[in-house]
């Protein structure tokens, strides 16, 4: 390093919790180093220097793009003009590859080299954007387990470093935390809700989520106790007398939860990984949802069919999200039939990952910065 200054881009929710965990040790390494960016609280927290945050840039969906354009646009060429008078040693991308990927472009013609962590998923939609990745690129680093293979198939060289969530496995959690801490009755099933960690996310989904609650008790022999995840730089107003809302201690609660409804992403993994039977929603534009039908290679969305590499939780999409075929689901995964098919895919999952090095963050610094 020759002036000890890196810039680290996250656009989502999810990129700042891995960016938060990559600068803790990449400073662990190298206390030196100073850290410049956009990135959310948890990044600045570990020691970001903020040029932007990311609730600013965190859409999803083309057409929901194109509405924010012009303030992504500012940002991306405020970005760029800050790395070109910074003069980093290098920059980090992770993930969010619309913003990222033109930004590793960007960075190429600039002569700034580029280390791209957590990779966007061509493997799954417009796979000719892996030569721009190897093109633009200076190192490509990996958290799934299937991409290697994948991008070694096409003679593009990836470092993995094994997937950061696996720790969940080593962690003890309290399964009655909920019940003492809100006095929740042993006989209600506790559903954890999770509708995204997007303001557009929860915007499609929170009605739907809210109109299941509504249905649930009245359609079902099961009780529930409802409880919102509430993922950080989101809060959800419209919240029904009753309905328990948790900021913090996310991974404790859903340790705690019978099942989950869960908006697909990285929470999937989480929720599954914790043991915790779900059904993985979400709900796009009718546009979007009908170019990204045509685009897509894969045939599931979650993370957790993609790495079993089956159906082991059911995909409930666009119009397929509704109350009814909800509830349906949650009733099976409450019967002996459902808890005995998710007991034979959680150990599924368990197996495909179980290969995954100690800590995946310091293997990604190190080889960062080597």
């Amino acid at each position: 390093m020759v002036n000890n200054k890196i810039v680290v881009i996250a656009g989502e929710d999810s990129g700042d919790l891995h960016g938060s965990k990559l600068i803790t040790q990449m400073k662990n390494i190298n206390p030196n180093l100073s850290f410049y960016g956009i990135g959310g609280d948890r990044m600045v927290q570990a020691g970001l220097n903020k040029i932007e945050h990311i609730k600013n840039l965190n859409v999803i969906g083309l057409f929901e793009v194109l509405k924010h354009y012009p303030r992504i646009k500012r940002i991306f060429n405020k970005t760029v003009q800050f790395i070109n008078k910074l003069k980093p040693d290098k920059v980090i991308l992770i993930d969010y590859p619309g913003f990222n990927i033109r930004l590793a472009k960007k960075m190429k013609k600039l002569g700034v080299p580029v280390s791209y962590f957590i990779l966007p998923q061509v493997w799954a939609w417009n796979s000719s954007r892996a030569k721009d990745l190897q093109q633009a690129c200076k190192q490509l680093v990996s958290i799934i387990p299937f991409e290697k293979k994948w991008f070694n198939d096409r003679q593009i060289d990836v470092h993995f470093v094994g997937h950061p969530l696996i720790s969940i496995l080593k962690q003890k959690f309290d399964s009655d935390f909920l019940h003492k801490r809100y006095n929740i009755n042993q006989d209600k099933k506790i559903v954890a809700l999770l509708p995204g960690s997007r303001t557009s996310e929860v915007k499609k989904h929170w009605p739907i989520f809210l109109k299941t609650i509504r249905a649930f008790n009245a359609s079902s022999k099961h009780k529930i106790q409802p409880v919102l995840i509430q993922a950080p730089n989101i809060k959800i107003k419209n919240i029904p007398e009753g309905l328990i809302v948790v900021d913090k201690n996310h991974y404790e609660a859903l340790s705690c939860a019978d099942a989950a409804i869960v908006c697909s992403g990285t929470a999937t993994l989480e929720t599954a990984l914790l043991n915790c039977p779900m059904v993985v929603c979400y709900k796009l534009s009718s546009l979007t949802w009908f170019f990204a039908k045509k685009m897509s290679l894969v045939k599931h969305l979650s993370l957790v069919n993609l790495i079993t590499e089956k159906e082991a939780v059911k995909e409930l999409l666009q119009k397929n999200m509704t109350a009814t075929n909800i509830i349906n689901e949650i009733n099976y995964l409450f019967s002996n039939e459902g808890k005995s098919a998710w007991a034979k895919n959680y150990n599924l999952l368990i197996e495909k990952m179980k290969s995954e090095t100690k800590n995946p963050y310091h293997n990604a610094a190190k080889h960062i910065l080597q």
